[in-house]
């Protein structure tokens, strides 16, 4: 018996955005997030960078995940 893949397709990663001294910048992340929906990204993956994570406070790295999903919306994974 042969099972589907729960996902298939290109999954991105974007980049961490942030200001000229280093905060985050949430906006410009928006914008990221739906240029890669709207280029054909079949999903998301949210701070996927290893070292990323871990240059982030616990605070930005909850910040930036709500702030992610939340604009994604469940539109693509």
């Amino acid at each position: 018996m042969t099972t589907k893949p729960r996902f298939t397709g290109v999954f991105r990663w974007p980049r961490r955005h942030s200001t000229k001294r280093g905060e985050l910048d949430l906006a410009s992340q928006k914008r990221c997030l739906d240029f890669l929906i709207d280029a054909g990204a079949n999903g998301i993956c949210i701070l996927a960078n290893y070292s990323e994570q871990f240059a982030l406070a616990d605070d930005e790295r909850e910040l930036l995940t709500r702030a992610m999903l939340e604009h994604v919306a469940g539109r693509v994974p």
